[in-house]
């Protein structure tokens, strides 16, 4: 059976100015680029709702197939693998992110960075895909909720 791959397709996010200067995401010759100029530390409590999402054939609408929130501090920290780790990790060899926290003010890169398929889990079924990530403090969607950053991409993923 061949490798599984991803196809970026779109990308867009809008940013909170409290916590970013600029942030910009693009997509080029199925690479991601993000480019981001912080403006405060980003500290422990800093979470991120995921929401993986999948249209099928012929219908209009995404329907979540997975969902999660995550202290983004605790994870990258963590021994632990998960999901949101591994790409992290695999995201790393291309930018110049941090793994701790407090994650200081200044500039931050992800260039030319290709989802592998090693990256993809088996439950997901070839179609259309929308990753939603919610960047944020407090409790998420309660009075605390105060949102720094969002991202949606698009993509195909094929066997």
């Amino acid at each position: 059976m061949a490798d599984r791959s991803v196809t970026f397709l779109t990308g867009n996010c809008t940013f909170n100015p409290k916590y970013f200067k600029n942030f910009t995401l693009t997509i080029v010759d199925n690479m991601m680029n993000m480019d981001m100029h912080l403006n405060r530390p980003i500290q422990r409590g800093f979470k991120a709702n995921i929401d993986i999402q999948l249209r099928l054939a012929n219908a209009k609408n995404f329907q979540s197939v997975f969902n999660q929130k995550n202290d983004v501090c605790a994870v990258t920290a963590s021994v632990k693998n998960s999901l949101f780790k591994t790409w992290f990790k695999d995201m790393t060899r291309q930018s110049n992110f941090m793994y701790n926290c407090p994650v200081e003010v200044g500039h931050y890169y992800l260039h030319n960075w290709r989802m592998g398929s090693s990256l993809t889990h088996k439950f997901l079924i070839p179609g259309e895909y929308r990753g939603q990530l919610s960047f944020f403090y407090g409790k998420y969607k309660t009075k605390s909720y105060e949102e720094a950053l969002t991202l949606s991409i698009d993509s195909i993923l094929s066997n």
